[in-house]
């Protein structure tokens, strides 16, 4: 163990979690929520029967489904469950998802996700492994492979991208659909530029100017990513290689890289930002409750009304 790693288990993780608990009400309200979010989770084993019950599937019309990619693992998949039987509520047409395992998708999660009335493929991480060590060898890219191995969040942007072609949105599990995604629909049938979702404050983790500089253009503001749209044959590795590789050098890991890249990407090849009150990131209290917006992104402590009361507005 090293020393860093010592202070960090016997002073900052002790302190953060105190914080934590202040910010969230204390104990008891965060024993409120925790309750909600596991009967959230054993519900969702059963939601694709009771979705079942009244859709079936390819049964909404032929128009063109609509198309996701989401990475799941065992701390997600209820939420993209629950994500996905959002969206059957308010399309008009079929629904199909790309599921990309973390490594910890296990065979019964797995198994419940495939009894939703939607089509579904599932990418194992051997499969995704083996792309990367074919598109990303460690010697061209080792930035974005120390990344792939230590930082989960790039998983988003490399696990359904590499060795693919085509245009992909990619979505957070932790979200909700009250209304047609009408925008998400018109992206996917003519992809102009990075689609983005907008974030409540701006978090890129290195300075703006910094990034503007690597890129060569004016980034968006307050770019997140909670919703991505790319198309994989346009990302270019060897850019996001030489990025990472710059900041890396100058001012370390971040948690943000990948909001970051995704923002310098949209300054590149163009960025279609999808309107902050209608894809709400970090909704309040009162929208939670009024079910505001096309869609809810619960981030932080949004989660609480997520996961006490409004998933089983779907069940």
């Amino acid at each position: 163990m090293t020393p860093g790693r010592f202070v960090y288990l016997v002073w900052h993780r002790p302190i953060g979690a105190v914080k934590r608990s202040i910010r969230e009400g204390g104990p008891v309200e965060q024993w409120i929520t925790e309750q909600g979010r596991k009967e959230m989770e054993a519900a969702a084993d059963s939601l694709g029967l009771s979705l079942s019950l009244s859709l079936s599937k390819n049964e909404k019309t032929q128009l063109k489904p609509l198309e996701l990619h989401m990475v799941v693992g065992k701390r997600f998949w209820y939420m993209a469950a629950f994500a996905l039987a959002s969206l059957l509520k308010v399309l008009d047409r079929g629904l199909v998802a790309h599921f990309y395992s973390d490594g910890s998708l296990t065979k019964e999660q797995a198994e419940a996700l495939a009894r939703l009335p939607i089509q579904t493929k599932f990418h194992s991480a051997e499969e995704i492994r083996t792309r990367v060590e074919k598109r990303l060898p460690k010697e061209r890219f080792p930035n974005l492979r120390e990344r792939f191995e230590n930082y989960p969040n790039i998983q988003k942007l490399i696990s359904p991208h590499i060795g693919s072609r085509g245009p992909k949105i990619v979505l957070d599990a932790d979200v909700l659909f009250f209304t047609r995604p009408d925008e998400l629909l018109e992206w996917q049938e003519e992809p102009k530029g990075v689609l983005c979702a907008t974030d409540c404050v701006e978090s890129y983790g290195y300075p703006k100017e910094v990034l503007e500089k690597l890129v060569g253009g004016k980034l968006a503001r307050e770019v997140n990513v909670g919703i991505t749209g790319l198309v994989s044959e346009k990302i270019g590795w060897e850019t996001l290689e030489g990025w990472c590789a710059e900041l890396h050098a100058s001012y370390g890991t971040n948690y943000y890289l990948e909001q970051a890249l995704i923002a310098m990407l949209g300054a590149k090849n163009g960025c279609m930002q999808l309107e902050k009150n209608s894809y709400i990131t970090y909704p309040s209290e009162t929208q939670i409750k009024q079910k505001a917006g096309t869609m809810q992104h619960f981030v932080d402590l949004s989660k609480k009304g997520y996961f006490r009361q409004l998933w089983k507005e779907f069940v």
